[in-house]
């Protein structure tokens, strides 16, 4: 007959006991310390799931608990144990397999930020209350103002005809009813138009001085309504605030939502949104102009016009219309060749920026 070393707490008292235990019959554990022999059922005794090496806790109904090795003969006193917890175990005592689990936590962490957090906002920005986007909005814009806009310079009849005219540029879109136009300056941004999540559109005095005709400037607001229509604001705001907003949607608590406000002014003007949001918008630009009658390619001047007054792509900084990707240049030819397949004709501008190509290209290859 076996029997094990152990200490014994009792429960009563602090001193600890030398102890032994063993297997007097089948289902039955004996305990023997300082004279004293007790005999419990081995069904009433909870065995402390293994931790690597370290020693195992019985507790003893009604006489506290015992601290001994871990043995085989434990097991095969006690009965079977879950199998989970003989799975574990043998995990723990590979270094490989730790190694393994401590990649594969990394690896999963990883693919949740990339793929899973968008995968969640995209279906939770739909389902955000209105009352929430115009609060987050509010405050975002509050923001702004405060630190990076000042009010408009330009004439009220001049503010009133952009407005008029965008009015009926976004006239029977879904969220049409949403969207609304304002003015600031911001002579630290420069020339530069985003959209907030209630469907505010703000553009700068810059971009007005910047531009050569309203229809540039209807081609601009036209890409700003498409990232509304497609939230593209709130989903890269959930995405931005990551776990704990993303969360107070799921389970209800709203709380978090404060720190979209926050997230938001920094997405508008500087780290712009993503390239796939950037070719959504477009692409509904494109639709949306050729829909209302008027040129893709009025994208394209504008785009071009925005480009050189910042020198081109790779000496633009991280703030105004531009501090966003794709490249301007793709998304220029993209206008150009949306404009040539709706059958508008390219203005003056986008045709001698296309026949200037041409000819570079005529040269290379002689």
């Amino acid at each position: 007959m076996n029997a094990l070393d152990a200490t014994w707490y009792d429960g009563r008292g602090s001193r600890a006991r030398a102890a032994r235990i063993t297997e007097p019959a089948p289902g039955t554990v004996r305990l023997e310390s300082e004279g004293m022999v007790l005999e419990f059922a081995a069904a009433e005794l909870q065995l402390s799931p293994r931790l690597g090496r370290m020693p195992r806790t019985l507790r003893l109904p009604g006489e506290g608990h015992l601290e001994l090795e871990d043995t085989p003969a434990l097991e095969a006193w006690l009965g079977g144990r879950d199998k989970v917890e003989g799975w574990a175990d043998w995990l723990e005592r590979r270094r490989s397999a730790a190694i393994g689990a401590g990649v594969g936590t990394v690896l999963a962490v990883i693919g949740f930020f990339q793929f899973g957090l968008p995968w969640m906002a995209d279906r939770l920005a739909p389902a955000v209350p209105a009352v929430v986007e115009r609060s987050v909005s509010k405050q975002a814009m509050a923001l702004i103002d405060r630190l990076h806009v000042e009010p408009s310079r330009l004439p009220s009849a001049r503010r009133q005809a952009l407005q008029e005219k965008f009015e009926t540029l976004v006239e029977g879109l879904p969220r049409g009813r949403d969207l609304r136009l304002e003015f600031r300056s911001a002579p630290k941004i420069g020339a530069n138009a985003f959209v907030l999540p209630d469907g505010l559109v703000v553009m700068t005095d810059e971009l007005v001085a910047l531009a050569e005709t309203d229809e540039q400037l209807l081609a601009v607001l036209a890409h700003e309504a498409g990232h509304h229509e497609q939230r593209h604001g709130m989903r890269r705001a959930l995405q931005s605030s990551a776990v704990v907003v993303v969360a107070g949607f799921l389970f209800g608590d709203l709380s978090g939502t404060g720190s979209l406000s926050v997230s938001i002014p920094v997405i508008l003007l500087e780290s712009g949104f993503s390239r796939e949001f950037e070719r959504e918008a477009d692409g509904f630009a494109f639709e949306l102009l050729a829909r209302k009658g008027q040129s893709p390619a009025d994208f394209a001047d504008i785009m071009k016009r925005l480009t050189d007054s910042h020198g081109g792509d790779k000496d633009m900084g991280p703030a105004g219309y531009l501090a966003t990707h794709p490249p301007s240049a793709e998304r220029i030819a993209a206008a150009r060749e949306a404009a040539r397949s709706t059958g508008s004709a390219d203005s003056p501008e986008a045709a001698a920026a296309s026949d200037a190509e041409t000819g570079n290209e005529n040269a290379d290859a002689e």
